[in-house]
């Protein structure tokens, strides 16, 4: 691939650059973008191991191949990886609206730019959000492997409409799978610490409260500090539906296995885990959902999500040259 295209003027003002792209499935449902890294001067480095990165293996790829920008997963960037590699790497582009994974604090001691890819995934993860509350009200998951199995046998289940839905994270994500869930005659409480002013059609609520009285909750939090364990679980509505498409550290799984097999919890639809890919004890469980962290996995929003880091990277690149 020419990894420069253009006028002889262009060709001459355009810095060859390498680019170490570490998510596992970047461009594979948009080819073009490689044309539009080419075009902007970059050389393209995919991850060799079609999986998320170790902390080990982060390292090795920077040093052999010494990008000057990183577009990257969900792998850890620690301070002690990123100072290895602080003489040639200059910004670090996430694909995708998390952070968690990323030493700030590191990086800007070491002068690396740090950008994410705000504000394009809240429909993606919003639709699978209420596709798995649907799934639940509805034993559709139950259904399916029941019929798969040669058996006949329907289950009565239960309507969106009039349910309550408690949204733990009430940023753009949580606000939109409200949206999506008032539209279908939903009641939406949430509960969101950095406050902010509530819409309409949306009641702010503490943490007891939201427990006490949902149906089904929502989890679109920040960082991975547990919000859910024994403690909150118990405190939910006997057979409460949880739902978790933000981050698998919210949760402790364990205690949520336990509510599980007890009967607290009535359905449980996690889309990530605290350590992916994911292995533990509820793939055994009947009354769980279980996807291997599609919410960005949205055709539309891929594409528009990969763009949007390729040019956070490339600005951040011209910023720092």
């Amino acid at each position: 691939m020419n990894n420069i295209i253009g006028s002889d003027k262009i060709r001459a003002a355009i810095e060859k650059r390498t680019a170490l792209i570490t998510t596992s499935s970047f461009g594979e449902d948009n080819p073009r973008i490689f044309e539009m890294m080419s075009n902007r001067g970059l050389t393209v480095v995919m991850n060799p191991y079609a999986r998320k990165l170790t902390g080990d293996e982060l390292e090795m790829l920077l040093e052999k191949y010494r990008p000057s920008g990183l577009l990257a997963g969900t792998e850890p960037i620690t301070s002690l990886v990123m100072s290895r590699a602080a003489s040639f790497l200059k910004v670090i582009s996430r694909v995708g609206v998390s952070v968690d994974n990323i030493d700030l604090a590191g990086a800007e001691s070491l002068g690396i730019r740090v950008f994410r890819t705000a504000g394009v995934l809240g429909q993606a993860v919003a639709e699978l959000t209420i596709g798995m509350m649907l799934a639940a009200l509805r034993g559709v998951t139950i259904h399916d492997r029941s019929v798969r199995e040669g058996k006949w046998e329907k289950r009565m289940g239960s309507l969106l409409q009039g349910k309550t839905v408690g949204i733990i994270g009430f940023g753009d994500i949580g606000r939109s799978v409200g949206v999506l869930a008032k539209a279908f005659g939903a009641t939406i409480c949430y509960y969101d610490p950095q406050g902010g002013t509530a819409p309409e059609w949306a009641q702010m609520s503490s943490m007891a409260d939201l427990l006490r009285e949902s149906d089904i909750v929502s989890l679109h939090a920040s960082g991975n500090d547990r919000i859910l364990t024994i403690n909150e679980l118990r405190c939910c509505k006997k057979g409460v539906i949880i739902v978790n498409t933000a981050r698998g550290g919210l949760i402790d799984e364990r205690d949520l296995c336990r509510s599980l097999a007890d009967g607290q919890v009535g359905f449980a639809c996690l889309d990530v885990f605290e350590h992916e890919p994911y292995l533990g004890s509820l793939r055994q469980m009947e009354n769980v959902l279980l996807t291997p962290h599609i919410g960005s996995y949205a055709r539309e929003a891929r594409r528009e999500m990969e763009e949007a880091a390729v040019r956070n990277l490339c600005d951040g690149l011209k910023e720092v040259e």
